[in-house]
């Protein structure tokens, strides 16, 4: 049996201001087709709905809803990858996320703590539930030119941040958390909260570096990942793929405590609690007592880059498609 051609989509506006989520569904576009398979991301460039066997839904966004309930009309089957996480009861979407569970053959979680946080807020049957683990990019622990990204940006002592600049993202925390530690602040991302964004840098002035995007994989973006004294990433949500990028190319870790974070990194990160300036603080500075870069932490996270990571998910989209 041949693989499944497969269309990955997710809710109309998503790429006007591309974030994690966006590029992890390039990621897998990626690896699927390193699979031998079609795997066309949803565009003027994509082919017509009959030309797939299966659906991939990236994200719960609203604005995805009226998109996937045509395609299930066509008959076409769906994986649903949720991408969600609630810090307080889902009253105001919960219908909504009911009728993309609906619409969906099956869901798709990437950890235990996704899965129970999901179960704990939304009726979903145990027979749509499928679990694959996160899957990053080897190519993280390729070393970079000593030195490419400091040289480029004039930088020496500095620590990182990636991901686009929001609240929820709390890079304000960080900004203040900083203050007289004598060491730059590098946060790479777009931002849509333009009154926040423009705040993180009255507040951060000369201290903060902020830098749009740079190349995913790119040997500039491992460069700046793994010269930095650390990565942090102090969100009132989980930390994304980025951090286990990061850990992967050989940095320290802080990262907020969360079950997502203990079940990905274990005990080899530091933690804090995003909502006081005290325990950001605390672990920067333990994190800063250690000597640059993370072996153990690398090596650790070399089974989110394993086939296996990708493998399950094709198994998972060839299973509904036959």
């Amino acid at each position: 049996m041949s693989p499944p051609r497969v269309l990955l989509t997710t809710y109309h506006h998503a790429y006007l201001k591309k974030a994690g989520g966006e590029f992890e569904i390039f990621s897998i576009s990626e690896k699927l087709k390193r699979h031998g398979m079609i795997a066309d991301i949803y565009g003027p460039l994509s082919r017509g709905l009959e030309s797939y066997d299966v659906v991939l839904h990236f994200s719960v966004h609203g604005g995805g809803l009226d998109l996937l309930r045509y395609i299930h009309d066509q008959g076409k089957p769906i994986a649903l990858w949720p991408n969600l996480w609630l810090n307080r009861p889902a009253n105001d979407i919960g219908q909504m996320v009911r009728a993309y569970t609906d619409l969906a053959n099956v869901v798709i979680f990437k950890s235990s703590a996704e899965q129970t946080m999901f179960s704990s807020q939304f009726d979903l049957p145990a027979d749509k539930v499928r679990r694959v683990i996160t899957q990053a990019d080897p190519v993280y622990q390729k070393p970079a030119p000593a030195g490419l990204f400091p040289a480029l940006y004039g930088l020496d002592r500095y620590v990182i941040g990636v991901g686009i600049i929001e609240p929820n993202k709390n890079q304000l925390s960080v900004i203040r958390a900083l203050k007289g530690r004598d060491i730059k602040l590098v946060l790479i991302g777009g931002h849509r909260d333009t009154q926040y964004y423009r705040t993180c840098q009255a507040e951060g002035g000369n201290d903060v570096l902020f830098i749009e995007a740079l190349p995913a994989r790119s040997e500039l973006m491992r460069s700046a990942l793994r010269e930095s004294r650390l990565f942090i990433e102090c969100s009132h949500e989980p930390p994304g793929l980025s951090a286990i990028e990061a850990g992967l190319a050989g940095c320290q870790l802080v990262l907020s405590e969360s079950p997502w974070s203990r079940e990905h990194f274990g005990d080899l990160v530091q933690y804090c609690d995003p909502n006081s300036l005290d325990s950001i603080r605390n672990a920067i500075d333990v994190s800063l007592t250690k000597a640059p870069g993370s072996q153990a932490l690398s090596q650790h996270l070399v089974q989110y880059c394993a086939d296996e990571s990708i493998e399950r998910l094709v198994h998972i989209l060839a299973d509904i498609a036959a």
